[in-house]
């Protein structure tokens, strides 16, 4: 078993962030001011069955790109374009939170229009976003000597 330090931690950045197809994503890294994929977790009641027992629900998990980024409105080709142009599209993603250390999440997202405007005057125009996972991510590690 590999030497593994308990409590070992990464921190956010550099990273990378990219949606779309492989060959033309989009790289939106330097517009991304925070992300995480996110997990909820949901289960029915048991059944109850007149002898006594229980049925216990199947647990689900619905899986979410999560997060807040500086919306691109004047980039033709951006991610605020694809977000109302292709909106409820499925599109491939790889979210990097941190390329030194090198564990990325990939997979199929479904992307929503990204929000227009800000919150004050003089602010940069920017989005929470939660898009929708088709699957649970798929996980690459890079083993870091």
């Amino acid at each position: 078993m590999p030497d593994v330090t308990a409590g070992a931690t990464v921190k956010l950045g550099p990273g990378t962030l990219k949606i779309g197809a492989t060959g033309s994503a989009i790289d939106v890294s330097c517009l991304v001011n925070n992300a995480q994929v996110k997990t909820d977790r949901s289960q029915d009641d048991p059944t109850w069955h007149l002898c006594g027992t229980a049925t216990q629900a199947p647990v689900t998990y619905a899986h979410t790109l999560e997060g807040n980024l500086d919306i691109d409105p004047t980039e033709a080709t951006g991610l605020f374009a694809l977000s109302w142009d292709q909106m409820g599209s499925e599109q491939d993603y790889e979210f990097t939170p941190n390329t030194e250390e090198g564990t990325a999440a990939t997979g199929t997202l479904i992307i929503d229009p990204l929000d227009f405007g800000a919150d004050e005057y003089g602010k940069t125009l920017n989005s929470d976003f939660a898009f929708v996972l088709t699957a649970a991510p798929t996980f690459t590690r890079t083993v870091v000597p």
